[in-house]
């Protein structure tokens, strides 16, 4: 008899409630908005090696994935604005001016550069994230990652190889969905959360967002006073992506 699983997976619900309770506690600004961002992030990290180990156990799954294996890193990365905030500031501050400046420019390149791809189409195009360091395929913003990218395990290193060897997004790499579920937790939250205060939340591609936050001023306290500045960014809005980047 197989033993019950113990492991506890966020919903929508518990995840909200629990953003809430935070933003009721501590008040929705800056400061607040990105600590909140750090924890939940935290919290992933706490939950994806409890099913890791758990899917390890009940289905004999093994993640194949270790540093300097980026071939999904090929893709969009979609993020909600508080996470493209959080990105922003880590750039911000963790690198030294010459580095910040290169990958801020390498940042914006990518942007305009993609404007209309979706991501099968940039994985096709081999088109990398541009976090992604080229000498060593590592994660330029590894500790900042967003949700999504946290969830993505693969069980088997040789069908992700064959996708990128062969141009071809749909070729079969077997995960557990289990891993995306936090993420969809938190998604829900942020939106769930900070819409009834009034600030316009809806998932972005990271990269134009990114150019928003860059290239607007006071970003962040105009977001959170209530301006809808990510409608450019907005997953979908291909349309008018091209104003946004060449702004």
């Amino acid at each position: 008899m197989a033993a019950k699983s113990t492991l506890r997976i966020p919903t929508p619900e518990s995840a909200t409630a629990l953003l809430s309770r935070y933003l009721d506690e501590e008040g929705l600004n800056e400061d607040s908005l990105l600590r909140a961002v750090d924890l939940i992030q935290q919290r992933t990290e706490v939950f994806l090696d409890d099913a890791l180990a758990e899917v390890r156990d009940t289905a004999g799954f093994e993640s194949a994935c270790a540093a300097g294996c980026g071939y999904c890193c090929h893709t969009l990365v979609s993020v909600s604005p508080p996470e493209a905030f959080f990105v922003a500031r880590h750039v911000e501050t963790a690198f030294e001016p010459e580095q910040r400046e290169a990958l801020k420019a390498r940042v914006l390149a990518y942007a305009e550069r993609t404007q209309g791809m979706d991501g099968a189409q940039r994985y096709v195009a081999r088109e990398p994230c541009p976090f992604l360091r080229e000498d060593d395929w590592y994660c330029g913003l590894h500790t900042a990652r967003p949700l999504v990218c946290r969830a993505m395990h693969s069980g088997s290193l040789p069908a992700c190889r064959k996708a990128y060897e062969t141009r071809d997004a749909t070729v079969p790499t077997n995960t557990m969905a289990v891993f995306f579920e936090n993420t969809k937790a938190y998604m829900s939250a942020y939106v769930s959360a900070l819409r009834p205060r009034g600030v316009a939340v809806y998932p972005v591609e990271l990269s134009t967002a990114l150019a928003i936050i860059w290239r607007e001023p006071d970003a962040i306290s105009r977001w959170l006073g209530g301006e809808d500045l990510f409608d450019g960014a907005r997953m979908g809005a291909r349309e008018v992506v091209r104003k946004v980047v060449r702004r």
